[in-house]
């Protein structure tokens, strides 16, 4: 991996582990996101061992900062749910674009990890 792509997963990391909300795993305690943001990409190189550093970091971002918006913020109905994960993936969209432009990504691998974290393009 570039260091482009350790400097975007350093940024990513940052930012989610300011999570308030903790799990314990492995008897350690963690900040949730941070957590799962690891988890989730060690199990895309399982399953796609030569997968893009776009693809890692649409990974890596998908739930960055999450718990900025509360699922209670929206009507608990299916309409409120997904108004709720449209919000969360433009605000994962909008932090990712600029966490890799500071990383020195082009517009074009920025884009695309933008396509895949909005689930657009696929």
């Amino acid at each position: 991996m570039t260091p482009s792509f350790e400097q975007a997963c350093a940024a990513i990391d940052a930012a989610n582990a300011q999570d308030p909300r903790r799990v314990t795993w492995q008897g350690q305690s963690h900040p949730q996101e941070l957590l799962y943001a690891q988890r989730m990409v060690a199990w895309a190189r399982q399953l796609k061992p030569d997968a893009s550093e776009e693809l890692l970091l649409a990974v890596r971002a998908q739930h960055v900062q999450r718990w900025k918006i509360p699922r209670s913020s929206y009507p608990m109905d299916r309409k409120g749910y997904l108004l709720w994960r449209e919000a969360l993936k433009v605000m994962h969209a909008e932090m990712l674009v600029v966490i890799m432009k500071q990383a020195g990504y082009s517009d074009e691998a920025t884009q695309k990890a933008v396509q895949l974290i909005r689930r657009k393009q696929m």
